[in-house]
């Protein structure tokens, strides 16, 4: 008999390396899905299911529930494969962690709670990756990013240091596919953030570092005052990249749609892809398409087929040819400095000139009619004696209306009559979220004689923010109830006159704001906004210190000296909410008989006379009998006056 066993086929190893070995030897992606490899990778991942409870990624241990129901524990260097449908669970994946996620037609909604649908640890320096199959929704609840990747640990108006997180890579299962252009087939992202989350970066109050979007068809939308993918409540987003996919993206008001504010660089589009964005901040295209509503801009040396093609800017679809060329819709116009427009628009006419070196094309044309017009074009522009310049300007306060802007419209050579105007009227009671001259409006002067043309200018206006020496005022309680200048409790603060303010957790602008008692020590951040204009201060500050949760005594050691006992306290001030506290400040002492001991409330330990106070957490008696059973009685104080519980132990004198 043959000592050696036949195997009835190769082990998973060995046909991984065989496999290998095939596709090196031709390196191209159709060999590696066809020999399986990509298949091997996904089914090797830890299956999981959100819908049955919480899945939580850890370094060392993992915490999730499979299809079946059973407790999953072990790390998986292979990643996870994730499905489920959910309104009270969530996924984080935890510091440090480097995981590859499959999210299968995953539906997280926690909308209506205190939770991120799916959070990476803050400052994380793992590399966490997202692979979409099928259809996928992350909505989050209040401060939370839709997909929350926050970069720092501090507020971003104070951190001024470079951030060390790791890299969020968002790609569909296909992207590396040879030729591979992001349809309806491919995995999709809908990812929303609510009152100071971006739809995908940022928390509330957190900036945005490391983010790359491969492939995909993604949907992103802040809350108040964050990026659709960048940072958070009124913070800047860094080396954001986008290289594939079919990406829109809408900011909550006071952010912009990509990137983030002050402090944002580095970002880029760069790759065959689509992105939908009013406004951007840091950004820097090279290759692929930006769109804005119904026109958008072509960037690089990516290929026009000017062929008919169904509603690729209005259903927000694009068609390609082999090889990757874009192909131009029917009713969409293709400028010659690249910029496409919508012929629906009823602001845009194709034979409009847009700027002084932009001319308009309808249709696919031969070079001696795009001659031919460009010849018609000068001569209606010398018969109008109308010119196009770039002085025109527009300065504003952050907040203000369009119709608000201060404008200085641009000079119309010949000296023709007519009236400077907004493209769209301006809606008196939209704030249009302008910042630092990241989103242009469009001006037309429309002469008085109907045989001369329209003109439009584009517009960047240069937008600051109100400056005032207004502050808000501590409205209740009048002075601190504390000790120490410290409050014990809410701190309701109140804007001035004529004013509003807002914070991260305010809903909204208000004429009163309520600082939790978890605020701690330090500078209190807030806004101001002039009732009536709208105008908006930038960040300001309050100093306060709230402190409301009291210390625990943690251990009392009693040890006989020479004359008495001697008792040594320790404590520590409750740091679950906040580590700015006001820390232990003094210790009760009491002693009784163990014969006329009973439970004492905190109030009667510090009232009572033989009480001993001492701020250093020790204190020696020299009156206590020598083999008699005592009961000591311990209690802490921190510096704002918060009281410890009771903390009792039996001794017997030396």
């Amino acid at each position: 008999m043959n000592k050696y066993k036949r195997l009835s086929r190769p082990p998973l190893a060995i046909m991984v390396l065989l496999a290998v070995v095939s596709c090196l030897a031709v390196p191209d992606a159709d060999c590696w899905a066809s020999n399986g490899l990509v298949q091997m990778q996904i089914a090797s991942r830890t299956k999981l299911d959100v819908s049955k409870g919480n899945i939580k990624i850890g370094a060392s241990k993992i915490s999730g529930l499979n299809p079946e129901g059973k407790q999953e524990t072990q790390v998986n260097r292979e990643g996870y494969h994730i499905t489920g449908e959910t309104g009270a669970y969530s996924i984080t994946i935890e510091e440090g962690v480097t995981a590859d996620i499959l999210l299968d037609n995953v539906n997280i909604s926690l909308v209506d709670e205190d939770a991120c649908a799916l959070k990476i640890a803050e400052a994380s320096k793992g590399d966490v990756t997202v692979t979409l199959r099928g259809q996928n929704v992350l909505k989050s609840g209040s401060h939370c990013a839709g997909l929350e990747k926050s970069c720092n640990q501090t507020s971003c108006v104070r951190a001024k240091s470079q951030c060390t997180c790791g890299t969020l890579t968002i790609q569909c299962e296909k992207y590396n596919e040879t030729g591979h252009i992001c349809d309806e087939d491919c995995g999709s992202l809908i990812a929303s953030g609510v009152n100071g989350g971006a739809g995908i970066g940022g928390g509330d109050g957190r900036k945005a570092n490391r983010i790359q979007i491969l492939g995909g068809r993604i949907s992103s939308s802040g809350g108040y005052g964050g990026a659709g993918i960048g940072g958070g409540y009124f913070c800047g987003g860094s080396n954001i990249e986008i290289t594939g996919g079919e990406v829109t993206t809408v900011s909550g008001e006071g952010n912009v749609s990509l990137g983030g504010l002050d402090g944002s660089e580095n970002n880029t589009i760069n790759g065959d892809c689509i992105v939908e964005a009013a406004s951007t901040g840091g950004v820097t295209v090279s290759k692929g398409i930006l769109l804005n509503g119904n026109s958008g801009t072509i960037h690089g040396t990516t290929g026009i087929a000017r062929e008919s093609a169904s509603g690729v800017l209005k259903d927000k679809t694009l068609t390609r040819e082999d090889g990757g060329r874009l192909i131009l819709p029917e009713g969409v116009a293709w400028t010659v400095q690249n910029t496409l427009r919508d012929l629906s628009d009823p602001s845009f006419s194709v034979r409009t000139a847009l700027s002084a070196n932009e001319r308009t094309v309808s249709a696919p044309q031969t070079q001696a009619q795009e001659e031919e017009e460009e010849d018609e074009t000068q001569e209606e522009k010398k018969e109008t004696a109308i010119s196009q310049t770039q002085t025109a300007s527009a300065n504003g306060i952050y907040g203000q209306t369009l119709s608000q802007l201060e404008v200085t419209d641009a000079f119309v050579q010949g000296g023709i009559p007519g009236t400077w105007e907004w493209a769209d009227t301006p809606d008196p009671d939209k704030t249009y979220p302008i910042v630092n001259g990241t989103t242009s409006y469009i001006r037309v002067f429309t002469p008085d004689s109907p045989e001369h043309q329209k003109i439009q200018v584009k517009i960047l206006p240069q937008i600051s923010y109100l400056e005032t020496n207004k502050q808000v005022s501590i409205l209740s309680p009048r002075t601190p109830n504390g000790e120490n200048g410290w409050y014990k409790g809410n701190v309701v603060l109140e804007a001035p006159d004529g004013y509003q303010a807002f914070h991260s957790r305010s809903v909204g602008w208000v004429e009163e704001l309520v600082v939790p008692d978890d605020g701690g020590s330090g500078d209190y951040e807030y806004y101001l906004r002039e009732v009536g204009t709208n105008q908006t201060t930038n960040v300001k500050t309050i100093r306060l210190n709230i402190d409301s949760l009291p210390p625990v005594v943690e251990t009392v050691t009693v040890m006989h000296v020479e004359g008495g006992m001697r008792i040594r306290a320790k404590a520590r001030d409750d740091t679950s909410v906040t580590k700015q506290v006001s820390g232990p400040r003094r210790f009760y002492f009491l002693v009784k008989p163990e014969s006329q001991a009973k439970s004492l409330a905190t109030k009667s330990v510090v009232k009572n006379k033989k009480t001993k106070n001492n701020t250093d957490g020790e204190f020696t008696y020299t009156d206590l009998e020598a083999g008699t059973s005592y009961r000591l009685y311990v209690v802490a104080a921190d510096a704002a006056g918060n009281l410890s519980e009771v903390y009792e132990q039996t001794f017997i004198a030396q």
